[in-house]
């Protein structure tokens, strides 16, 4: 573990809910996703969130919402592109622009870091 540098984390299927946009306020974390994040973090890795919500362009949700959801989750920071499906920006995923912010705020090599995600 002494080669990785941070661990990535997507929210939606991945440490909770269905797949799909669930508000922060009804998000509900998988069984076991916690203390996953909590043994990365006592590893001394980085975790952080990241994750697509085109619902905040729609003012569905806000990204303050999505930032204490994670935040009280443990993530040590929290990535995320609020952009619409049509807005061709650079962030969401499966482009780089999240991990990159990441790697230039936090100094990371990204060839040293791992992204869990579900397809």
């Amino acid at each position: 573990m002494k080669e990785i540098q941070a661990v990535f984390i997507d929210r939606d299927g991945t440490i909770g809910g269905t797949g799909h946009f669930i508000h922060p306020r009804n998000f509900i974390q998988y069984e076991g996703a916690q203390e996953a994040i909590s043994n990365l973090k006592q590893a001394g890795l980085k975790v952080f969130a990241f994750t697509n919500q085109h619902r905040i362009s729609r003012e569905e949700a806000t990204v303050e919402e999505f930032r204490l959801q994670f935040e009280q989750n443990g993530f040590g920071d929290s990535f995320i592109c609020p952009h619409s499906e049509g807005d061709n920006c650079s962030c969401k995923k499966p482009k780089p622009g999240m991990l990159l912010e990441a790697a230039a705020k936090y100094g990371l090599d990204l060839s040293k870091c791992v992204v869990i995600l579900v397809m």
